[in-house]
Formats: C-alpha cells, sequence, structure tokens
C-alpha cells in the first residue's frame, strides 16, 4: 500500500533486511512479497543497483494505456447493454460521490496523500463497478490489474495534478447508464486518454533525474578506485 499511495515514490530503494526488520518477520516473506510485486510491474532490481520502486518507462505507461483502453471502453459498451437498473443507478451515485470528492480535494489550499488517496479509491471502485457488470470475472481482474499500476503513476504526479471538469464521472456515468454502446465506448476512450500525456511526461524526467542522481555516485567511487 505504501507503494501504491506514494509514500514509498518510484526510485525508492528497498532493502529486504531493513524491511524485515521494520516489519518484525524474517527476511523470507519479504523476499517473496518484492518478488510478487516485481511480477505485477511495481518492483524492479538490477546489477548493481539493488531494488527499487519501479520507475515505469514511457513506453511501459502507453502499453498499459493501450490496454486499459481496450479493456474499459469494451466494458464501458458491454455496461451499457447488459447492465440492470439497479447496477445503473449504484454508478451514477458513484459518480456523484467521486466527483463531490475530487471538486473537494482540488479546493484544497494544501495537498494531503491520505485524502487523495481516499479518493483514488473510490475511483477504483468506480470503474470496478463498470467492469463487474460485464459478468466475467477475467475481465474484471485484468482491469484491475492495469488500475492498481495507474494507481501507482498517479501519485508521482498528484502534487502537480489537473483538476477533472466538475461533472467529469457523472458525464461519463449517464453516457453509460442512457447511452448506446457506442456512446458508452467514446465516452470511456475519452476518459482513459485523460492525463496520458502529463503521467508520461513526468515519468520521464523522473528518470533523467534518477539516471543524474546515479552517475553522480559512480563518478566518485571510479576515482577512488583508481
Amino acid at each position: 500500500m505504501a507503494i501504491l499511495e506514494g509514500t514509498l515514490p518510484p526510485g525508492t530503494p528497498l532493502s529486504r533486511r531493513r524491511l524485515a526488520e521494520e516489519l518484525g518477520m524474517s527476511s523470507v516473506p519479504v523476499a517473496d512479497a518484492i518478488a510478487r510485486l516485481e511480477g505485477e510491474g511495481l518492483v524492479e532490481s538490477k546489477a548493481r543497483a539493488g531494488t527499487r520502486v519501479k520507475i515505469a518507462t514511457a513506453d511501459e505507461i502507453r502499453g498499459n494505456y493501450v490496454l486499459r483502453e481496450a479493456l474499459e471502453t469494451h466494458s464501458a459498451r458491454l455496461f451499457a447493454e447488459c447492465a440492470d437498473a439497479r447496477q445503473r443507478e449504484r454508478l451514477m451515485r458513484t459518480a456523484e460521490r467521486l466527483d463531490r470528492a475530487y471538486n473537494a480535494l482540488g479546493r484544497s489550499k494544501e495537498y494531503s496523500q491520505a485524502r487523495h488517496a481516499k479518493v483514488e479509491r473510490i475511483h477504483i471502485e468506480f470503474h470496478m463497478q463498470i467492469a463487474r457488470a460485464t459478468k466475467v470475472p477475467l475481465f474484471a481482474d485484468a482491469i484491475e490489474r492495469s488500475r492498481v499500476l495507474l494507481f501507482n503513476w498517479i501519485f508521482t504526479v498528484a502534487r502537480d495534478f489537473e483538476k477533472f471538469p466538475e461533472r467529469w464521472h457523472r458525464d461519463l456515468a449517464e453516457a453509460l447508464a442512457k447511452g448506446s454502446a457506442e456512446e458508452a465506448a467514446a465516452a470511456m476512450r475519452c476518459h482513459v486518454r485523460f492525463r496520458q500525456a502529463d503521467v508520461i511526461e513526468r515519468f520521464q524526467h523522473l528518470a533523467r533525474r534518477q539516471e543524474q542522481d546515479s552517475r553522480m555516485v559512480r563518478g566518485p567511487r571510479r576515482r577512488v578506485e583508481n
């Protein structure tokens, strides 16, 4: 959760020994957990660099957005075709709650990571309500995995995040609940693409800064060894 919510931002070194000490357990379960996080794309291990919270590349972020667009536009289409009245009404209520939460977050004078994390969890639930209405568990699982990565990435740009339009999620929910399948898919496509360029640009800047920092560390070592 610390990785997802930005407490451990991309590029943060991870020590298995230190984590085991902090959690009061042996290094074996910690190593297993890190291996799972590597498989989920949240952690990376490199020779001579050790293990750290993964800094996604521009290609990886683009790939995730392409995947999300394919999954979620079809999810929106199926929702418009298959959702019952209760599911449509529930989605509208969640959208209203989510917009209120985002609008309150945007009006706040000081950024709060904890408050933002609560809003993003509502955001994930909003999209999962759409996915679960498809009644295809594997489909919903794939959407949830793609959004877990986005959850982590969004916290990297959170302090400079662009405010959503006031009715951003209510308008989407209306398109899904009241529009045709094609209208629902088009609305979701626009929704998914929002902020994509900003997230990619922010991570490219982060990767360049990390590379510069690593060069500064490696340089003095070489001079000492020589």
